[in-house]
């Protein structure tokens, strides 16, 4: 388990499953973290979630540290273990948004990948339309690497996808620059 100064991220439990399925498929979050229907899911999305949180390399629940209220998950996939390339996840219930919570969890996870899992590179992909996502990941330090226009239909639009990521050296540049280790 690990902590932050007001979270708590501890390892995904099976007893997990119910909060993560309820927050994944709350419309407002899946407006911003879908590419399939914004639909009701019946039992079989639930089986097919766990199979796919069962196959990351860690997938880490958020709750807050004094009460243990879930706010969230995350997972980093190894996609690429040759090349030590990581790819980060988030989600967070629509009802923990604004609080910070997002930016403290991926410093963490970031910082985490590079130096607790010798990762060389992570990286993440944001729905256009979620401004709040991008802009929690610029300022941890991703760039953006490539934009997939217009390929996600959401309420009679159509919508990028980007994907960013940040390499190692970047992150410890940033690193020394604000005086952390």
């Amino acid at each position: 388990m690990f902590t932050t100064e007001r979270l708590r991220l501890r390892a995904y439990k099976e007893s997990d499953l119910d909060d993560i399925v309820d927050s994944v498929t709350e419309y407002r979050v899946q407006l911003v973290t879908s590419i399939g229907y914004t639909v009701p899911q019946g039992p079989q999305f639930k089986q097919e979630f766990k199979e796919s949180l069962e196959k990351a390399l860690t997938t880490i629940v958020i709750e807050k540290k004094d009460t243990k209220e879930f706010i969230g998950f995350l997972h980093i996939m190894l996609a690429d273990s040759k090349n030590q390339n990581g790819e980060i996840g988030i989600n967070l219930a629509s009802a923990h948004w604004d609080k910070g919570y997002g930016t403290e969890t991926m410093r963490f996870i970031v910082d985490y990948a590079f130096r607790g899992l010798g990762l060389r590179r992570v990286s993440l992909g944001v729905f256009g339309g979620n401004e709040r996502a991008m802009k929690v990941y610029e300022r941890i330090g991703f760039v953006v690497e490539a934009t997939k226009r217009k390929c996600n239909w959401v309420e009679g639009e159509w919508r990028d996808i980007i994907f960013m990521g940040m390499l190692e050296e970047e992150w410890r540049a940033r690193k020394e620059v604000e005086g952390t280790n």
